[in-house]
């Protein structure tokens, strides 16, 4: 997709094949004012925490991944009464989870989508107000993990807001083929073109150590794939 949404969508395809790979990655923002045309405060990352707002309790929710995060919408979820990060055990059957959504936004929100391994599930409409509360239920079939969005109707930028993920376990971890081959391919595809950079025969080694290293982690996920 192109400009101006293109690269929105795109980070969230990249984010969406780490969490693939079984990575339990929450996400953070920042506005990179100054490098970006983004104000001060633009990206921005939101953690539940309980009782006083502390340092140590607000960088303990971030990294549980109680969180969500917006360069416009505020999106509060809970599924079954649980906030992001939780941990869903998930047995043979189809695991259904109640969701309560607290959205409020500016900008027209016409759905919020469940995506369920990177892939949209579900779409719950929206009314056209300032702050709404809705409630769904979603059924999954399958481990790994899912994540509630929502995207405004702005076209002159990819205006969203996104929850961090709830998770599905399961016996085994689930691993995309698909995704862990994603990563694999690209380090490759970086790593051919390093010799045309540096011409430093010690800066080159040790710049291809690296690109290696993650090769080798990238091969190791593949082999233990399990799902597509």
């Amino acid at each position: 997709m192109p400009a101006p949404l293109g690269n929105g969508y795109w980070t969230q395809e990249i984010y969406y094949h780490i969490l693939n790979c079984g990575l339990r990655l929450p996400p953070s923002a920042g506005s990179a004012s100054g490098v970006l045309p983004n104000p001060v405060g633009y990206n921005r990352v939101y953690v539940k925490i309980d009782g006083k707002l502390t340092w140590e309790k607000w960088w303990k929710g971030l990294k549980a991944g109680r969180s969500f995060v917006t360069n416009g919408p505020l999106l509060r979820v809970r599924a079954t009464g649980h906030w992001p990060g939780a941990v869903f055990k998930k047995g043979k059957g189809a695991l259904e989870l109640k969701l309560e959504i607290d959205l409020t936004t500016k900008d027209r929100v016409r759905v919020i989508e469940v995506i369920h391994n990177g892939a949209v599930i579900r779409k719950i409409p929206c009314a056209n107000q300032l702050h709404q509360k809705l409630q769904a239920t979603v059924k999954l079939k399958t481990g790994g993990w899912f994540l509630l969005r929502a995207i405004t109707d702005k076209k002159s930028t990819f205006r969203f807001a996104s929850t961090a993920p709830f998770y599905l376990d399961t016996a085994s971890p689930r691993i995309s083929r698909r995704s862990a081959q994603f990563f694999l391919d690209w380090v490759k595809q970086r790593q051919a073109r390093v010799p045309n950079k540096l011409k430093d025969l010690a800066k080159l080694r040790e710049v291809l150590a690296h690109h290696q290293r993650a090769q080798k982690f990238w091969e190791q996920k593949l082999s233990q794939a399990n799902a597509d």
